[in-house]
């Protein structure tokens, strides 16, 4: 089936499938905006979206990897995220959120969409580490990744990793499904003056060890771009791929512009 991929902001993407509009990790704040994270310090967005709402026609789904942070769930996107007739995510975005419409789902939890535009939808819950310590881990809250099927996939599988470091959890989503196409969160997330070199995503290094390691036949880096602290850049990522031999895999997008890709 032909997707069509749209990166709006951050990890917000718009992905038609078949006609079927999903949006990931909803994210419209313009550039300067300032935020004040858990833990006290001030996250600055840099960046501005590509599309805004009423650009993007209408969405079936919001597919919402954690609800606590900023970069994934901004002021305007948590607006947005009331308009839509449903939002999986976890089970404490339900609690959070105080949406009707949002639905939680456990790790490895399934939910199957009743569509005549695509049969057979499926979405699992997949496991995501946000941070590469157990302190990180558990501060920075529950987090998903997402596996969405339907029938007629003779390649495999889309999975969107959601925040997560490299950890056996992504390992293990290619032990359970055959991997196509694979968005993965890079950015290499974090702030080196408190962290080191710990970090809250995958990094470069890391997103290439994963797309090799779930042998995907396309690999869509997003979360890369629009906060400072975000410190490996989509140019970066991108180059860093190709010298490792991912350049026929590799699917760049350019935000506000759509990409298709056959699933």
């Amino acid at each position: 089936m032909k997707v069509t991929f749209t990166q709006i902001d951050t990890a917000c993407i718009r992905i038609d499938i078949g006609g079927f509009v999903i949006l990931t990790d909803p994210a419209f704040d313009k550039a300067g905006s300032t935020y004040v994270s858990g833990s006290g310090r001030n996250l600055n967005k840099t960046g501005d979206p590509a599309l805004h709402p009423d650009q993007l026609g209408p969405v079936d789904l919001v597919l919402l990897s954690h609800d606590q942070h900023f970069d994934n769930l901004d002021k305007s996107g948590r607006e947005f995220s009331r308009t839509v007739p449903r939002v999986i995510s976890t089970v404490e975005a339900r609690q959070r959120m105080e949406q009707n419409n949002v639905v939680g789902l456990g790790e490895w939890a399934s939910i199957s969409l009743d569509t005549p535009l695509v049969p057979g939808l499926k979405i699992t819950a997949t496991p995501a580490r946000h941070g590469t310590t157990d302190a990180l881990h558990e501060a920075m809250g529950h987090v998903l990744g997402f596996v969405i099927q339907w029938e007629g996939q003779e390649k495999g599988v889309l999975y969107i990793s959601g925040d997560t470091v490299l950890f056996d959890g992504v390992y293990e989503v290619g032990r359970r499904f055959q991997v196509d196409t694979a968005v993965l969160h890079v950015g290499n997330a974090g702030f080196t003056e408190i962290m080191g070199q710990e970090h809250l995503t995958f990094n470069t290094a890391e997103a290439i060890e994963a797309a090799k390691a779930l042998r995907v036949r396309k690999f869509i880096p997003t979360h890369m771009e629009g906060w400072t602290h975000f410190r490996e850049s989509a140019e970066y990522t991108e180059s860093q791929a190709r010298q490792a031999g991912l350049g026929p895999e590799l699917v760049a997008l350019t935000p506000g512009v759509p990409t298709l890709v056959e699933i």
